[in-house]
């Protein structure tokens, strides 16, 4: 493999940079990391065909490690974006269908529909965040993070919905939604049914987490945060950047 770093997009090698410690800020939780070795970024790799490094022939446990990897990230994704974006008046619902849809392409379109129903009722454009997944009889249901979302009856709901039954889970007290979503999703997003799809959707606008590399702001940044605030601390190591030390703490507790 070569790796090769695109000096025409980067302008010239000032703009590889690295860092060893990261903080990300979603909404009132903020995570640190520290790695034992620095990370490059800033570049562009390459193989010798010119297009993005890939691994042929994957072994069937890379292939594995490599889902597991993806799963990961689209729960951690998932995470920050419903922490990024949690309003006092933010809803999680539950769609689930009466009748056995189990075709993946219906149940979208069907959640489309539902959508645009929703919002031209309440004459508002919905910011949202679905996950769905499927349920043991086979058919699709769906977990909904709808942000902006004002009180409607349930029974109102469930006739907007039309497909079926909704459920209200009450997050008022909840200190961090994502954690408390993502619980709900297990290992559901590894369906083989979900395979080439994708695991989650969103409205756009959406409020992305914000990720902070320099190190010093980093390090001040954690400093400043008062020490009952930090609800997790762990350690691992990864075969390409050592020990990894991370902390995560909630301005909600």
């Amino acid at each position: 493999m070569i790796i090769e770093i695109n000096k025409q997009i980067l302008g010239g090698d000032n703009l590889v940079k690295k860092y060893n410690k990261k903080a990300v800020l979603s909404g009132n939780i903020i995570e640190f990391y520290e790695y034992e070795k620095d990370i490059f970024f800033g570049f562009e790799c390459r193989n010798e065909k010119g297009r993005g490094s890939n691994m042929p022939n994957k072994s069937e446990d890379d292939k594995k490690r490599y889902r597991e990897q993806v799963l990961n990230r689209s729960r951690r994704d998932i995470r920050r974006l419903v922490n990024s974006n949690i309003e006092i008046n933010s809803k999680f619902l539950t769609l689930t269908f009466a009748d056995n849809v189990s075709d993946l392409r219906v149940s979208n379109y069907e959640f489309k529909k539902f959508r645009q129903r929703l919002e031209d009722n309440l004459g508002i454009k919905l910011q949202y965040l679905a996950v769905p997944e499927f349920q043991k009889r086979g058919a699709v249901h769906y977990h909904v993070i709808i942000f902006n979302f004002p009180y409607v009856k349930n029974k109102q709901l469930q006739e907007i919905w039309g497909n079926g039954f909704v459920k209200i889970n009450k997050i008022d007290s909840v200190d961090n939604v994502g954690a408390y979503v993502c619980k709900y999703l297990h290992k559901d997003l590894d369906d083989d049914r979900l395979k080439g799809k994708k695991c989650y959707f969103t409205s756009r606008g959406l409020r992305k987490p914000i990720e902070i590399k320099e190190k010093e702001q980093v390090m001040e940044l954690q400093s400043n945060l008062p020490a009952e605030k930090l609800t997790y601390t762990s350690e691992f190591r990864s075969d390409e950047l050592g020990k990894i030390t991370y902390s995560q703490y909630n301005l909600n507790k």
